[in-house]
């Protein structure tokens, strides 16, 4: 099994998962660029294909065996997060609110969607999701648009609702949960303003609540499991749309005079419990049922939510090392 990773300085790498060595590397950035602690991009996997997206605006294919490319298409804007890849396409999102499809063999543009007028994104962007003929857009202004695959025509929009906000960054309608494409409808949320339901077949909300979301929840049967802005741990009916329960995460190391706060990425669901990690180093695995602590253990300080394969648990640290946990 191997890991593949794009760090800070536009290099691609595939990693043995069960020893840590490094198969191989390829450098994304071009020739005329400096690839020193940049952000951005994005990779997505199908078959021996790895497809990149890079800060520097281009979309590239790459063999996962050896780190050949096979075809790079320049965008000319900043590209933001992972690249879809749905049907015979790639849809990748710009920090400008773009979205753009290419054909998934030659790399070819098919068609570009320009989004709601808004200012550029200064927070990272949700990718796009997709199911059939339907992608669905985040736009950086805080709109869902649901876009037809074939050719980019609009389905439906979606504008956000915000809430107001002493912080900044909590104050922005941009999205950062990915929408994530459910039986029950597509399940959406800005950063500050409100958690929805949207029917797929027409953009209209099926149920709203008013809480903001930073990363995207997880699923179990009719039940989704969400960390608001407010580091506040929700469990919610998506049939019905109705709170089964709430509780909220340390918020500060020092809780008693608010100060040094903590910053929770998750949750995920890991043998039956909910797992979040934090920047200040805490991994707490939380009963599904109410909500309530099980365990609490130290770890690297997480710069993201982890992932896991075969058994593994894989956290990309503060300081930008891959640390696997058993």
């Amino acid at each position: 099994t191997t890991i593949f990773a794009l760090d800070t300085e536009s290099m691609l790498t595939a990693t043995s998962l069960s020893n840590g060595v490094r198969k191989w590397e390829v450098e994304l950035a071009p020739e005329n660029e400096e690839a020193d602690e940049v952000s951005g991009g994005g990779l997505a996997m199908i078959g021996n294909t790895l497809i990149a997206s890079t800060i520097f605006g281009e979309v590239i294919s790459i063999s996962s065996v050896d780190g050949s490319i096979n075809w790079r298409t320049n965008i000319g804007i900043p590209l933001a997060n992972n690249p879809l890849l749905l049907g015979d396409f790639v849809v990748v999102q710009a920090l400008n609110g773009q979205a753009t499809a290419l054909d998934l063999q030659s790399g070819t543009v098919s068609w570009v969607e320009i989004g709601a007028p808004a200012g550029p994104s200064h927070d990272r962007i949700a990718a796009a999701a997709g199911q059939g003929d339907l992608v669905v857009h985040p736009g950086i202004g805080g709109e869902f648009v649901g876009l037809r695959l074939l050719d980019g025509g609009r389905r439906f929009i979606d504008f956000p609702t915000t809430r107001r906000s002493d912080s900044v960054l909590d104050a922005t309608t941009t999205i950062t949960a990915s929408p994530l494409m459910l039986p029950e409808g597509i399940l959406v949320a800005t950063r500050n303003g409100h958690t929805s339901l949207l029917s797929k077949d027409t953009g209209t909300r099926i149920w709203s609540l008013a809480f903001g979301l930073r990363d995207t929840p997880v699923v179990a049967g009719d039940v989704a499991f969400m960390l608001d802005s407010a580091q506040r741990l929700r469990a919610v009916s998506l049939s019905q749309g109705k709170l089964f329960w709430t509780k909220t995460m340390q918020r500060f190391e020092d809780e008693e005079d608010l100060e040094d706060p903590i910053n929770w990425f998750g949750p995920m669901l890991v043998d039956g419990k909910l797992l979040l990690v934090s920047d200040t180093g805490l991994l707490e695995l939380r009963d599904v049922n109410n909500g309530e602590s099980l365990s609490r253990q130290d770890i690297e300080e997480a710069a993201m939510a982890p992932i896991f394969v075969n058994g593994l648990m894989i956290l990309l640290s503060q300081n930008g090392n891959l640390v696997a946990y058993r």
